[in-house]
């Protein structure tokens, strides 16, 4: 039995941990993401490459990932919500992307991003509060 504990234990603080781990990139990789947008996706004077933005997706898949192996924690708020935050971060990053390769400024369209990146920012800080809660 106690075996058993301990090993839910250790799964748990796992969750926890890894959960924690990829909030944080996804939430880092919005704010450089939103950096792009704010400076139409050029880095000194050249264009930021289709290449450059597999990083974007790579986040996504990762934590797409990760979120695809948890089957036994779909029940908790902070699972819930990270799914949330990974739809959020999903769909700004597409938007980026096209909007990356409309290649000219769109104020309306910059604000509807920095809109979305806000969303993934608010999203963050409730799957960490939610673990917070969770683990108390």
């Amino acid at each position: 039995m106690a075996a058993a504990l301990l090993a839910t234990a250790c799964y748990s603080s796992d969750y926890a941990r890894t959960i924690s781990a990829n909030v944080a990139l996804l939430s880092d990789m919005s704010d450089k993401l939103a950096d792009y947008c704010h400076t139409d996706f050029r880095i000194d004077d050249r264009q930021i490459s289709s290449e450059e933005m597999g990083e974007f997706y790579y986040a996504f898949n990762k934590a797409s990932a990760f979120s695809s192996s948890t089957p036994r924690e779909v029940s908790r708020e902070s699972h819930k919500d990270f799914i949330n935050m990974l739809n959020a971060y999903e769909r700004f990053v597409h938007a980026a992307d096209a909007y990356r390769l409309r290649g000219k400024p769109d104020p309306a369209m910059l604000a509807s991003l920095m809109s979305q990146h806000d969303m993934v920012k608010l999203l963050a800080g409730k799957v960490i509060e939610d673990l917070r809660t969770e683990n108390h």
